[in-house]
């Protein structure tokens, strides 16, 4: 690589550099605040019954019979009020019992408890009393609090899923019964009313001014607009006057589909039981494979964003998260040549990685429900995503190497397409499916659907064959090894790793190619909106993360698909260059005019709106810029150029992320989109100049 484009990609990668810390924004100090509180209490139960002598009854009850009051009331649930009320029902026990004998007082003892938290209370009868069990700091809703971050009052007053789920109760009654030597009573037992209420704070943490303070980590500066506008409207010039006057100099006519050749379609049949003899079974597998990949991503980019969202998390923590799930995909072309290299023939060429993938995907799904208060443990949670998006991505390079092997040709552009339909539905599972049932099930829950799902996919490629004569398991019989072997000796020269590089550093020669590096390092820097969205809809705009997992987890990606569909036909009909640009450009005007009318931002239907035009548009041209990429790579090594392309795109958001905390501590919500505006212009310049056919003139006719 020549060094000016060595040196422009440390310029692009150098906000990476230390960026990867533990979750957090690392910008709160200690000072002055106050908080400004309400408590309500939300009856669970009510309840009256007899309780014997000496014998202790428990019970419990669970929060998600009263979720949405308990939201409503502030969310943040801080204790539990265990009211006991109950009488005197001694009976007398002889013919010389006056009545006027003093009953002997019953004790009778209230428990409760939550977690580690317990408290037990007594009384006696007649009377009542009350098991006031909390667990937060009270002091800290009564005076001037110092010496703490605003973070270090948060943990001391807001405790999140650790404080919701199962109450146990329970009551010991102590029955006690008159008795001299002329009359003597009975007791056996009382009658109890009990009242199970939780206590619920809803706070505000004000500053030395008396200024509310956010759970957000965004700043208070602002860029005036015309900042923006001056490097945006130029560029709206730019694409104008190219799009008329230079069209053919810049190839925005050119179709990205596959060059014109002439093609005999084979007929796809399902006379088979393996994947190369059956279509059928080629679609069913393939599909499942990649709602397999949808699921944790729809899980981990709304679900999980939004839950911590909701707990207060600030945007170095979503920015943390989402980097370390997204990393292993910026580096998964690593996996081509491994998976190429080491195959295990007589049981599929790519089968073995893929159920290893899944295997692990399961594996860390189960430890990630044995981490404690997920909330807290941002650092601990992002490693496990780190490692559970490893084998995702290794999942995503061997299903497609595994689609190369057993699709025929005229069934990719079909075949493309239900798979990226699958990946789609796996993620409105994952994220509004999940979202929607958090309230009910809470995070744990969500992690624990996950398994038996990710379990039914398994079952697919575990009982498929690739080819006939290879093994299901490996103490099956079959002839697929002596069938490998005699392929083996032509194709090691091929999987030589020196050859393999060879034809890369050849593929990048091609100044287009150069071009392409640059396209998929900027086409998602604008990402730093997406650790940002949840903190402007949840604590800003108070919506709640079902509506908010819907939105983002069904909604919008349904729009995605439906832009990517528009994005294909719009590119044959109009040039794919044409549209790339058009629609990024629009793409940026519209996030503009989204910062600029922050005084609408309280509406939800202007909200949805914008969010889906946006949404559509950056379908497009994500669709046009893969179909780019597919043109400027040279066939010799198609798997490996493409993959390294989309690998860079990966990247790119990557950066995107690790923007946004930067930002976020020194601007406001408007300057943030106005900047995210800027950034979705850079695809169009460093698109323009890129010449669609230079690779298949270069490189197949060996000039």
């Amino acid at each position: 690589m020549r060094p000016v484009h060595l040196l422009l990609m440390l310029v692009v990668l150098a906000p990476v550099t230390g960026c990867l810390g533990g979750g957090g924004g690392g910008s709160e100090t200690t000072g002055t605040y106050t908080v400004e509180s309400t408590m309500a209490s939300i009856e669970l139960e009510t309840k009256s019954a007899d309780y014997q002598d000496e014998a202790t009854v428990e019970w419990s009850l669970d929060s998600s019979t009263i979720v949405g009051d308990i939201e409503a009331a502030g969310g943040h649930v801080v204790g539990v009020l265990f009211s006991l009320t109950y009488g005197e029902d001694e009976t007398s026990g002889g013919p010389l019992c006056t009545g006027g004998e003093d009953n002997a007082p019953d004790t009778i003892t209230g428990t409760a408890s939550k977690g580690e938290w317990t408290l037990s209370g007594s009384g006696e009868n007649p009377g009542s009393h009350e098991v006031n069990l909390t667990w937060h700091n009270a002091s800290l809703l009564s005076g001037v609090v110092e010496g703490l971050t605003k973070s270090e009052i948060e943990d001391q007053l807001a405790f999140g899923e650790d404080a919701l789920g199962a109450y146990n109760l329970a009551i010991t009654v102590d029955a006690e019964a008159f008795n001299s030597a002329l009359c003597s009573h009975n007791d056996e037992g009382e009658e109890v009313t009990t009242v199970v209420s939780l206590l619920v704070l809803d706070f505000t943490i004000l500053d030395e001014d008396g200024e509310a303070l956010t759970s957000m980590a965004v700043g208070n500066g602002s860029l005036p607009v015309f900042l923006f506008a001056g490097w945006i409207f130029p560029v709206v010039f730019l694409v104008g006057y190219v799009s008329a006057k230079q069209r053919d100099r810049f190839h925005l006519d050119l179709d990205f589909g596959e060059p014109e050749t002439e093609v005999v379609e084979g007929e796809s049949t399902s006379d088979g039981e393996t994947l190369v003899e059956s279509y059928r079974a080629r679609v069913i597998t393939l599909s499942a494979l990649y709602v397999a990949q949808g699921v944790p991503w729809g899980f981990i980019t709304v679900t999980m964003v939004t839950f911590l969202a909701a707990e207060g998390a600030d945007a170095g923590d979503l920015a943390y998260l989402l980097t370390l799930g997204t990393l292993p995909w910026s580096f998964k072309f690593l996996w081509g040549p491994i998976i190429d290299r080491f195959q295990v023939p007589a049981l599929g060429r790519r089968r073995p990685w893929i159920l290893i993938a899944q295997t692990g995907m399961v594996a860390l799904l189960v430890t990630m429900l044995m981490v404690p208060d997920l909330a807290n443990n941002i650092s601990l949670l992002g490693a496990l995503f780190f490692v559970y998006n490893v084998f995702t991505a290794l999942q995503d390079v061997s299903t497609d190497a595994l689609a190369v092997d057993v699709l025929q040709s005229h069934e990719f552009e079909r075949v493309n397409s239900y798979m990226f339909t699958a990946k789609s539905l796996g993620g409105i599972i994952g994220g509004a499916g999940l979202g929607t049932i958090i309230g009910v099930v809470g995070i744990r829950g969500a992690f624990l659907i996950q398994i038996p799902i990710l379990v039914t996919i398994m079952m697919v490629p575990l009982f498929m064959r690739e080819r006939p004569g290879e093994k299901r398991f490996p103490w099956d019989e079959g002839d697929a090894v002596e069938k490998a072997e005699d392929a083996e000796e032509g194709a090691e020269e091929v999987r030589d790793f020196s050859v393999i590089l060879g034809n890369i550093r050849t593929a990048f020669s091609v100044r287009s190619a150069q071009l392409g590096i640059v396209v998929s390092l900027v086409i998602s820097l604008a990402f730093i909106l997406i650790p940002i969205l949840p903190l402007l809809f949840l604590q800003e705009l108070g919506w709640t993360q079902e509506e908010f997992n819907v939105t983002k987890g069904g909604i919008i990606l349904v729009v995605t698909m439906l832009g990517a569909m528009a994005g294909g036909e719009l590119g044959r009909r109009f040039g794919g260059k044409s549209v790339l640009m058009f629609a990024a450009l629009s793409a940026s005007l519209t996030t503009l005019t989204w910062g600029m009318l922050d005084s609408m931002w309280g509406e939800g239907w202007f909200m949805m709106l914008v969010w889906i035009i946006h949404t559509f548009l950056w379908a497009i041209v994500s669709i046009c810029a893969y179909s780019l990429m597919m043109r400027v790579t040279w066939a010799e090594v198609g798997g490996t150029q493409f993959t390294g392309y989309m690998a860079m795109m990966n990247l790119s958001a990557i950066i995107g992320y690790q923007l946004a905390p930067i930002f976020a501590a020194q601007y406001d919500y408007q300057t943030i989109f106005y900047i995210a505006a800027v950034l979705e212009t850079f695809v169009i310049l460093a698109a323009l100049f890129i010449d669609p056919e230079e690779t298949d003139r270069t490189l197949n006719t060996g000039v």
